[in-house]
């Protein structure tokens, strides 16, 4: 009787700590997806997760996307995955000679092509409060977006 118990606990366990979000799936950014910035980064701003909308749904992260030569914040979305596509997630890099460089978040078919992101189903509530770096200065950022861009090209 006690191997049963903690065959229940375990489970139990098992199932609290599993992945609260769906995720889609994800393939690796290209290179040639990749822009040179002239700044990294802020840290990441604090959401509030609305509830999955639907049992299709995948979470998408927020992340900070290079527009008009600053940080913009894109919040987090529920959305439906496009059919066969993969998520590349956004990437920033400092390259050997010091240089930055960032692509963003992005739907790709599996040879690569990228695809319009679908639209969101639901959104993050993100903390529109001042983003402090980790030396303590307030960064100036560029407003929210709503909106994830479209791709540049179909041949990223």
């Amino acid at each position: 009787m006690a191997w049963t118990r903690r065959i229940v606990v375990l489970l139990a366990i098992f199932i609290a700590c599993g992945p609260l979000l769906r995720r889609p799936a994800f393939t690796p950014q290209p290179t040639t997806a990749l822009t040179e910035v002239v700044a990294p980064p802020p840290p990441a701003r604090v959401e509030i997760i609305p509830d999955a909308p639907s049992s299709t749904a995948v979470w998408m992260d927020g992340e900070w996307i290079w527009r008009r030569a600053q940080w913009a914040w894109l919040p987090g979305r529920w959305v439906n995955p496009p059919d066969g596509a993969l998520f590349a997630p956004w990437v920033f890099e400092r390259g050997p000679d010091g240089r930055l460089w960032y692509a963003s978040g992005t739907w790709r078919k599996p040879d690569g092509t990228a695809v319009d992101p679908p639209p969101p189903l639901a959104m993050a509530s993100p903390d529109t409060g001042a983003v402090v770096d980790a030396a303590g200065t307030i960064v100036t950022t560029g407003p929210t977006q709503r909106d994830r861009p479209r791709p540049a090209s179909s041949s990223q």
